[in-house]
């Protein structure tokens, strides 16, 4: 990649890092608004959207969890709508009180899940991936990215016990790259040498508990507000 290109790329990444930011934290305040108003439906359709974009997101990563994503934000946002307004389009529809309790309950599940698994699924990765191996950087796996342009991921390649093994650190970027050849030390599991222990990022890791913490306090609130405490 050119010099011109890094740079284009660069740019591109920040505006739509600054835009997910503020999106994100829009929408948090969006939701601790309409609970504060006791308008829960809107809060748990604000929530919805949120899923919808971080769905987009992973999948433009090609992360099946997307789909997941975009389907409980569809799910978020059309429940909620008929539940609270589809009486003025069908006949004998009412709404119930349920559903939003439900919805709240699972947003709520699913912000406290955020909190603990990611950590829990590391640390079970981390202690069983202990044996440390050199490995060699052979190659880069390719990803399209929603621009256009195409992303990177580091292919290493390492010996243990006679036999050699190539890993994909599926940490997909445009600069900061390995050059071929480049060695680093990777931890894996001895009893199964294809499975490697990679960090994750502090920043994905931050990320990954404010939306938790977010959820899991809304999803509270809203239940909070739909009991009348």
């Amino acid at each position: 990649m050119n010099e011109q290109t890094n740079e284009k790329c660069g740019f591109y990444n920040t505006v739509v890092a600054w835009a997910c930011i503020i999106w994100a934290v829009a929408s948090i305040g969006l939701m601790m608004y309409f609970t504060g108003l006791n308008q829960v439906t809107f809060a748990i359709m604000t929530v919805g959207q949120l899923f919808i974009i971080m769905g987009i997101i992973l999948l433009n990563r090609k992360k099946l969890i997307g789909a997941l994503s975009v389907f409980a934000g569809m799910s978020c946002v059309v429940i909620p709508a008929v539940n609270e307004w589809g009486g003025m389009l069908f006949v004998g529809v009412q709404g119930s009180p349920i559903i939003p309790t439900l919805l709240s309950t699972a947003i709520a599940v699913i912000g406290l899940a955020m909190i603990i698994v990611p950590e829990v699924l590391e640390d079970i990765s981390k202690s069983k991936c202990k044996q440390i191996v050199e490995a060699e950087c052979v190659d880069f796996d390719e990803n399209k990215q929603q621009d256009g342009t195409i992303a990177y991921a580091p292919i290493y390649q390492y010996e243990y016990n006679g036999n050699l093994y190539t890993k994909c650190t599926g940490r997909y970027k445009r600069t900061g790259l390995p050059d071929i050849g480049n060695r680093i030390e990777l931890k894996i599991n001895e009893f199964k040498p294809q499975e490697v222990y990679i960090e994750a990022s502090k920043a994905s890791k931050m990320i990954i508990y404010i939306f938790g913490v977010s959820f899991f306090t809304m999803g509270l609130g809203m239940i909070l507000t739909i009991l009348g405490i």
